[in-house]
């Protein structure tokens, strides 16, 4: 009997720390929308894209004047490996770019984890019910961050 009374007794202590613990829920697309550096890879990548396509119009411009049938094969064919080239390296940046993106934001959800001692951060797509939502806060600390 006193066993029962000691563990009921141990319980009831444990029970308020279980209580307080807090969720909180980020919902990235509004983060990501709302960070600063997005913005200017966004604009960075449509400027790159924009020239891909001016080269595209040259490149055709240039085959159509070709005199003859051979000066236009190896005309296709040198704008076609360029043309690979930079769509291939464009593809790179942006997957570097992303991570990027996606390792500032990482470290901020760890940063206002630690500041806030949440117990459990979630994405908002995941949460239902009895999270707080913190994705303002992480914007603030992501464009506060060098």
């Amino acid at each position: 009997m006193k066993k029962l009374f000691t563990l009921i007794a141990l319980f009831a202590l444990c029970s308020p720390v279980f209580a307080a613990d807090k969720y909180a829920s980020v919902d990235l697309d509004k983060v990501l929308k709302g960070y600063k550096k997005t913005d200017t890879i966004n604009k960075t990548f449509q400027k790159r894209e924009a020239e891909i396509r001016v080269f595209i119009v040259d490149a055709q411009k240039s085959v159509v004047a070709a005199t003859t049938d051979a000066d236009r094969k190896k005309l296709e064919e040198k704008y076609s490996k360029e043309l690979k080239a930079k769509m291939d390296k464009l593809q790179k940046d942006k997957l570097a770019a992303l991570q990027g993106l996606e390792k500032d934001v990482k470290k901020a959800i760890d940063a206002e984890g630690k500041k806030g001692v949440y117990a459990l951060i979630l994405t908002s797509n995941t949460t239902l019910y009895g999270a707080v939502d913190i994705s303002d806060s992480i914007i603030k600390t992501l464009n506060s961050m060098p």
